[in-house]
């Protein structure tokens, strides 16, 4: 028997381990939030402290239960939270902190197909015309940057000088740390061209390659925070709905593909995804679609 003290200990000790391998501090995050739900829920449901050693698999698949039917939570957050348990358990084991794997063999809730949401192209005309009426240079960079290459927001942060490379008819930037460290070069089309170097011609460090390619009035930005607030500012201007930076992802994938239906190898290495199965959920049809085609039926039927 291990007390609350040892156990805190423990998780501390697995999501530095976590840390130490190079998980990103969301996934950490992530992890530790779906470990105290599970030892709330035990705690609520046995009336005495968590230990690890004394849980069973009835108590998982009783737990992903208690948060489909009670909580009514979104599958995928009842997977990330299985999958975040399941490998605890896995390292508690390792360290002889529990004697089995309570977690294995709990299969995940199946989340359906759900296109991720993105603009319309009407939307994101009216994004491009708003940020081009009443943004400043690095705004107007900033957005044509993330609508026309479909970066993450941290590779956007990230940037350097360097990273940027002007021809006269040509461009490309560098992203040298993505996803589980690949790295990948993402052609720049003239639009992005264009917007890059307007602003950077105004840029206080343009002749420092290190130095960071987006700065504020505080100096480089850093926090994707800082990246929502302007994309929060222009959605208003253009009367649309708040998004977030990873909706410009999303939309920058859907519009490649319907400019390129066929070509998913293409996406997958612009997005920086090792597999064509992450890409398929872009060729998905929406809710908006399937309506769309049921109309076209009865048109022909003549119902």
């Amino acid at each position: 028997m291990h007390s609350p003290v040892l156990i805190a200990a423990a998780v501390a000790t697995w999501l530095n381990t976590l840390d130490v391998q190079g998980k990103s501090r969301l996934t950490i995050d992530a992890y530790r939030r779906a470990l105290a739900h599970f030892a709330r829920w035990s705690e609520n449901s046995y009336g005495q402290s968590f230990e690890a050693s004394r849980v069973i698999t009835r108590d998982v698949r009783d737990w992903k239960s208690f948060q489909q039917t009670v909580e009514k939570a979104a599958p995928a957050t009842i997977n990330q939270r299985l999958t975040a348990v399941m490998r605890f358990f896995d390292w508690a084991e390792a360290q002889k902190l529990a004697r089995q794997n309570p977690a294995r063999g709990i299969k995940g809730v199946p989340t359906g197909v759900r296109q991720p949401k993105s603009l319309s192209s009407k939307e994101l005309r009216r994004l491009l015309r708003a940020v081009h009426a009443g943004g400043d240079l690095r705004d107007i960079a900033m957005i044509e940057m993330l609508t026309g290459t479909g970066l993450r927001v941290s590779e956007l942060l990230a940037l350097q000088i360097e990273d940027v490379t002007m021809q006269p008819r040509s461009g490309s930037v560098i992203v040298r740390k993505g996803k589980h460290d690949r790295q990948r070069t993402l052609p720049l089309t003239s639009s992005v061209r264009v917007a890059l170097q307007s602003y950077l011609a105004t840029h206080l460090e343009r002749v420092q390659p290190k130095a960071k390619l987006w700065w504020g009035e505080r100096g480089p930005l850093r926090d994707r925070k800082a990246v929502a607030r302007v994309l929060a500012k222009y959605a208003q201007d253009a009367r649309i709905a708040t998004f977030g930076p990873h909706t410009l992802r999303h939309t920058f994938a859907t519009q490649y593909l319907a400019a390129n239906p066929q070509d998913m190898r293409g996406l997958a290495a612009l997005l920086g995804h090792a597999s064509l199965d992450t890409v398929m959920i872009y060729t998905e049809p929406s809710l908006a679609d399937l309506a769309e085609r049921m109309e076209r039926i009865e048109q022909r039927s003549g119902v």
